[in-house]
Parts: C-alpha cells; sequence; structure tokens
C-alpha cells in the first residue's frame, strides 16, 4: 500500500490493511512519514518510511518535493516486488503504476474522494492531478471508491468498462460498552444535563463549520459546541473572530484529536453529531464522510447536510435531520429538534440497529472478494 502521509490517524488505510492481513495476504504500508520500520498494525501490517532526503523535506520548490515524492515510492516497490500495489488516493497514482510495471504487480487504485472535484486543488496542479486519474484509471486492474455516487461520476467520467467497487468508511473501532465516560465533557467542564452539540474530524473551509457556530445564536443560551480534532492551517483565526464577534467563547470549545481507539467513548458524550459538508465543490457533494458514520457507531443522532451524500443515509434511516449548510437558522432548527430529542427511545434503537447494518465486518467482504479476484489473475 503506498500512503502520501502517515497511517497512524488514517482509519481507511489501517482497517483495510488489516482486513487483507487476516485475509492471509502479506501487507506493508509504504508511507512518506516517519516512522519506525515494523509491525506496529494491528495484524502485523509493516510500516515503511519512504521519506525523501531531509533537504529535500525543508522548505523547497514544490515541483524538487514532488519529484523526491516520486522517486522515493518506485525503488521501494522495485525491493519489495509485490503481487499488488494498492494507491491510496490520487497522490499516489503515478508511482504505483511506475513501480508496478518494474516489478509486474497489479495496482489497485483506492478513491478516498473525488480527486477530480476537491476544492483545494486548482490550477496547474489541479490539470496534473486530473491527468494522472485519467491514465492510472484506465490502466489500473481494480478501482474503489468510498460511495455509490462517486463510484458513478468515476465510471462515467473515465469511460470504464466496469463500475469502481464501493468500500464505505464505516467504522471499524471499538463500541464503547457500559456506562458513558465523561471524558469529553470533564475536557471542556460541562455536565451531563448541558445540551451539547459535537463536530468531530478536521474543521476546515466548506465544512459548514462557521454557519455551525452562527446557529448556536438562534439555540437557547445553555447549548455547548465542540469541535474535537485537528484545524486547517490559518483557519481558527476565522472561526475565533466568528465567536469572539458573537460573544460566544464560553460556549464553543476546540480540543485535539484523541488516539482512534478511545474516539467513541468521546463521541457517545454529545447529543447530537454534525457534518456538514458545503456545496463547494463536486467532491463534497458526493462523499459521505467517516464522521457520519462515528456518530452512529457511538449512538448519537446526526444533523448532516441536505446537499451532501449523507443526507440521503440519515433522512432513509431516520438516524437525524438535515439542514442547509450555508444557514444558521435551518442549522440551528435542526439542533433544536435533536436536542428536543435526547430522550426519544425509538431514534436511538434506529441508531442501534443502522449500526449492526453499517459493520466493517461486513464491509470488508468487498474488498477481500475484489482481492480474490486479482489472485486468481496473479
Amino acid at each position: 500500500m503506498l500512503l502520501h502521509r502517515t497511517s497512524a490517524h488514517d482509519a481507511r488505510v489501517r482497517r483495510e490493511a488489516t482486513a487483507l492481513a487476516a485475509a492471509g495476504w502479506d501487507v506493508s504500508i509504504l508511507e512518506l512519514a516517519m516512522t519506525d520500520d515494523g509491525q506496529d498494525v494491528a495484524g502485523g501490517v509493516r510500516r515503511i518510511s519512504v521519506l525523501p532526503p531531509r533537504w529535500l523535506a525543508s522548505p523547497a520548490p514544490a515541483r524538487a518535493f514532488r519529484t523526491a515524492f516520486l522517486g522515493a515510492f518506485v525503488p521501494a516497490i522495485a525491493r519489495l516486488r509485490p503481487d499488488v500495489v494498492h494507491a491510496h488516493d490520487a497522490a499516489t497514482l503515478l508511482p504505483a503504476l511506475l513501480g508496478a510495471r518494474l516489478s509486474g504487480s497489479r495496482v489497485v487504485y483506492d478513491s478516498h474522494e473525488l480527486a477530480s472535484g476537491v476544492q483545494y486543488r486548482s490550477g496547474a496542479w489541479a490539470r496534473v492531478v486530473n491527468a494522472i486519474e485519467r491514465l492510472g484509471a484506465a490502466r489500473a486492474d481494480a478501482i474503489i471508491t468510498v460511495s455509490d455516487a462517486i463510484a458513478d461520476r468515476l465510471r462515467d467520467r473515465y469511460g470504464l468498462a466496469s463500475r469502481p467497487c464501493v468500500v464505505r468508511n464505516v467504522c471499524a473501532l471499538p463500541r464503547p460498552k457500559g456506562r458513558r465516560t465523561r471524558r469529553l465533557r470533564s475536557a471542556i467542564d460541562v455536565d451531563e444535563a448541558t445540551p451539547l452539540v459535537l463536530h468531530q474530524g478536521s474543521a476546515a473551509p466548506g465544512r459548514g463549520c462557521e454557519t455551525l457556530v452562527r446557529s448556536l445564536v438562534h439555540l437557547d443560551s445553555t447549548v455547548h459546541l465542540a469541535f474535537l480534532g485537528s484545524t486547517a492551517p490559518g483557519y481558527e483565526v476565522a472561526l475565533d473572530g466568528i465567536v469572539d464577534g458573537l460573544g460566544l467563547a464560553a460556549r464553543v470549545h476546540r480540543l485535539p484529536g484523541v488516539p482512534l481507539p478511545e474516539l467513541l467513548t468521546w463521541t457517545r458524550e454529545a447529543d447530537v453529531g454534525v457534518t456538514l459538508m458545503q456545496p463547494t465543490c463536486e467532491n463534497y457533494r458526493l462523499t459521505i464522510p467517516n464522521k457520519l458514520f462515528e456518530y452512529i457507531a457511538a449512538g448519537v443522532p446526526v444533523v448532516a447536510s441536505e446537499t451532501s451524500g449523507a443526507a440521503a443515509l440519515v433522512r432513509g434511516g431516520g438516524l437525524g435531520w438535515t439542514a442547509d449548510p450555508d444557514d444558521p437558522r435551518s442549522v440551528g432548527a435542526a439542533l433544536r429538534a435533536a436536542i428536543g430529542a435526547r430522550a426519544d427511545a425509538a431514534l436511538r434503537d434506529r441508531l442501534h440497529k443502522a449500526d449492526a447494518s453499517l459493520r466493517w465486518e461486513s464491509e470488508q467482504e468487498r474488498l477481500i472478494a475484489l482481492y480474490g479476484q486479482l489472485r486468481r489473475r496473479l
């Protein structure tokens, strides 16, 4: 497997790697990050650092770093001579193709998002990435992606003979048992009676974070909001400006991410979980965010963007409410309904049943079956 960052916090990469290892594959993750090489992922999966030389990792022309990045993966693939090279995201697709050509390997392209429709790529680099994906999609032996809508878009965009395999980012984390802990509420110093809204995962532009903060003025003053996870570089300035301008500093809290095995014990303390992808790019309109499955796994009702891929799942399963991610009043109304349903046993039962059907133990069978087909073609 190839990854252009660390696998330490990438739940999708880790669960796919361990699933394939359990199915009898010898799995190594080549990652562009500092790591101690060895079997440090559950199931004996090896993590191997392929960082380029230190002088290129320092401030350097982007073109030079990307060239070194490409060069770091290819010889590592050639040394391992794997049967399959699994490229996570478009960023690793070109080195996967080159390395596979040298080692005679099959190539799996795992599209974590619609690479041609993300908002953070523009100009020449967007054109390069799109060209790489067009080239790689035609040459990959198999393609995996995260939602039905993105699978359909990839098939139509590149004229694929078959629809990519959908392996959703359903939650594989351990479900918390017993009484709720007080980790999240203690960290922000609120008691059990305080209504608590949670935004889990990275706070970044296009994810409805500013709308979410503004929605608090339409809710009772007892309602608190917690952001659990990283904040995009520089974005905290925009969020803090809104918080301070609305006088909400005592009710809005930002906390760093927590270790993945512990995450759901924090999540389950919230009264409602929020995912508000805004329609700023095609990827956000088609994707189903990881946090949606994590909220469901923790038994937490959801308020989701009505313009994202999450909306159909939330509405269809009766798992929460949808709202306009650009309208604080709409989000406030949905949050008010969610908080009012804190004691709704039927809602909790629907969440429990949804979690039972959205288990990684079942979802991984699609991945294992795809690799079984590749094994027969080796």
